[in-house]
């Protein structure tokens, strides 16, 4: 319904069942029998798990690759977060990274080259914490990250597991044993090496402005903090994919991220905002090259919302939103007006941010956290955006960084699903929403879903869908790639080879 695999290049072509996926993993179970319980190995594993090193093997990578990479050295020369010294809020300026224009007054910690030689590196964010559940499915899933994203690619990608400590006695910053003793409960010891621990303690250290401390997303929230941190302790890593640990993929991870990565690379930003806020329906909308028309006949068209002043005005995004307590420090655009721009803009540019879900100005919806703003001098007037889903984003150094200033200096505080959207908008970098395939389970019309999830079909420059309201969850309650729903847990349930309990009757003999 929503999305493309022909608009994004996304392959389409291949098909294994688990067997052929996860086998090479440790999958080999045996065979599933007809109630949905597993039968003995029919082989032993040919590996010794318990034996293995996956923190050990990408840093041998890494090693046998390091002239494809930049050499940075890690900050406070640790493979751990740490406690905030008086000289890290000193120097927070200094951690901002800037684009090599000769315009900003600070000095850059790294200038930001769009011309670099070397390779960037991304990182590969599994967030959870110590009490997690680490099934047996999960631990292939990993192991299947790793093989095919680091040492696939020459440590191109680095997987790196975060564990959110939430026991309050546990003082795992306090020395070095505390902390082994506590990694050892958190993973399975084939991670310990590729494992970062932080608890709620590191990050009111760091960010006492903030005043929410909460890694979890909730309204109270603030997931980014550990991969602000993240990116101060791994300078050389230029982006940080977080991805739930109960989202999957069935295909090859490297060619679906490469995928993403270059398509969202090659996106102009000449009407990026608004094409970002809505959905793209193929049925709807035609091919991608026809969406963008009609998103630029629409915003042309479109009035902005009164500002302060009481001015009007039409067009989209163009540039840093102009945001009181906020120096950008994204690039200017290169003409005054969009007007003059032939969709050139941006193209070639790395995305600092790539969402799989619509990003929309809360203003007027019932999204329930949008006036949860705090610590802006324009308060609940301060221009916004956020997102329905967190489950898989990509952050540049470049943005993380900015929030982790914002945060320091002026303890700017919006929910998970608002601040890095957000903070991109105030500092004008570029954000990319990825039209990935998404099945609803049940026939829909796509008038009536487009009425839906685009709403006022583009009135105001930026759409205001009706999201979380009742038509909204009862219209997507059985797509693909929503962690709301129970659509995405049977469909990857079934692909294993388990019976479903919500399967009808005429569909529980088929055979997987």
């Amino acid at each position: 319904m929503f999305g493309s695999y022909n608009a994004t290049g996304l392959a389409s072509d291949f098909c294994l069942d688990r067997h052929a996926r996860y086998d090479p993993y440790g999958y080999d179970e045996g065979d599933v029998d007809g109630k949905g319980g597993r039968r003995k190995a029919n082989r032993a594993s040919k590996v010794q798990w318990d034996k293995v090193d996956w923190g050990f093997l990408q840093g041998d990578c890494l090693m046998r690759n390091q002239h494809r990479y930049e050499p940075l050295p890690r900050a406070n020369r640790t493979a751990t977060l740490w406690m905030p010294r008086q000289e890290d809020f000193d120097n927070v300026d200094t951690t901002v990274v800037l684009p090599d224009d000769g315009s900003q007054k600070s000095v850059s910690y790294r200038l930001w080259k769009s011309d670099q030689k070397y390779k960037q590196r991304t990182a590969i964010i599994l967030r959870s914490w110590e009490s997690n559940e680490w099934t047996t499915d999960t631990i292939q899933y990993i192991r299947s990250m790793i093989m095919e994203l680091s040492l696939h690619s020459g440590a191109e990608y680095e997987v790196i597991i975060m564990i959110e400590i939430k026991d309050a006695s546990a003082r795992i910053f306090d020395n070095d044993a505390f902390y082994e003793q506590a990694l050892k409960k958190a993973v399975p010891g084939e991670f310990g090496n590729n494992t970062i621990l932080f608890n709620r303690r590191l990050l009111e250290k760091w960010y006492p402005r903030a005043g929410q401390h909460e890694a979890k997303t909730s309204p109270s929230g603030h997931m980014a903090q550990p991969l602000q941190l993240l990116s101060l302790l791994r300078p050389e890593i230029e982006h940080f994919w977080q991805i739930d640990l109960d989202v999957r993929y069935t295909g090859h991870h490297y060619h679906h991220l490469e995928t993403i990565s270059a398509w969202a690379k090659q996106q102009p930003r000449k009407f990026l905002w608004e094409r970002a806020s809505r959905y793209y329906i193929p049925h709807i909308h035609g091919n991608w090259t026809n969406f963008m028309e009609i998103v630029a006949n629409q915003t042309s068209q479109a009035i902005k919302p009164l500002d302060e002043e009481g001015d009007t005005g039409k067009g989209g995004v163009w540039g840093p939103e102009k945001t009181d307590g906020i120096e950008p420090i994204g690039p200017t655009p290169p003409v005054e007006s969009s007007d003059n721009d032939k969709y050139e803009w941006g193209v070639g540019e790395e995305a600092d941010m790539i969402n799989l879900a619509p990003v929309f100005d809360p203003e007027g919806t019932s999204f329930v956290m949008k006036d949860k703003v705090e610590h802006y001098p324009e308060g609940n007037h301060t221009p916004r955006r956020a997102t329905g889903t967190t489950s898989m984003i990509r952050l540049s150094k470049r943005l993380l960084r900015a929030m982790h200033h914002g945060q320091v200096t002026s303890g700017f505080y919006m929910p998970p699903e608002m601040y890095p959207e957000s903070t991109a908008l105030h500092h004008g970098l570029k954000l990319v929403v990825f039209p990935a395939p998404v099945y609803l389970d049940f026939a829909k019309s796509p008038e009536n879903i487009n009425a839906a999830f685009n709403a006022d079909e583009g009135k105001t420059v930026l759409n205001n869908p009706p999201i979380h309201d009742g038509t909204w969850h009862r219209m997507s309650y059985w797509a693909s790639i929503d962690e709301k729903t129970t659509y995405p847990d049977e469909l990857y349930k079934r692909w294993l080879g388990y019976v479903s309990f919500l399967l009808r009757p005429w569909l529980a003999q088929v055979s997987y």
